[in-house]
């Protein structure tokens, strides 16, 4: 997980980024070593979604045209900005909740039988009313 630090990663006024690439690395112990290196996207500007993580299947181009690039498959984890004012509250909730689950997703990903792994899996972490809660696609 190498990149730019979060914190050159410049965002507009009145806004943080939640956690950093450290602390991701951190609470995905082994498991980060099966990420794509994260992405900082600052373009979700306004939306409650803090956090997410898509899993993208290999799947050769010949096969109907509907094949990925060797380089977009695996899991993608994307973190979003947040209210400066709410950074704190919801730094503790992905350090307390949301990392740990973030981290059992990615090993249940590649544990998860072929059915599933053959399509793309999005989730995301959202955070509203001081909470922050997943949706979407769990492996099985």
């Amino acid at each position: 997980m190498g990149g730019m630090p979060s914190r050159n990663r410049r965002l507009r006024r009145g806004q943080s980024w939640p956690v950093t690439l450290t602390e991701l690395a951190e609470t995905l112990g082994d498991a980060h070593a099966s990420v794509k290196p994260p992405s900082f996207d600052s373009g979700a500007t306004g939306s409650d979604v803090v956090l997410a993580v898509r899993w993208v299947p290999a799947r050769s181009f010949n096969h109907g045209g509907e094949g990925y690039h060797p380089s977009a498959v695996g899991i993608h984890v994307s973190v979003y900005p947040v209210r400066s004012v709410d950074r704190a509250a919801v730094r503790s909730l992905l350090r307390s909740q949301s990392l740990p689950e973030l981290r059992e997703w990615v090993i249940r990903a590649q544990l998860a039988p072929e059915s599933w792994r053959s399509d793309v899996h999005f989730g995301c972490w959202r955070y509203a009313e001081d909470d922050l809660r997943f949706e979407g696609d769990r492996p099985v």
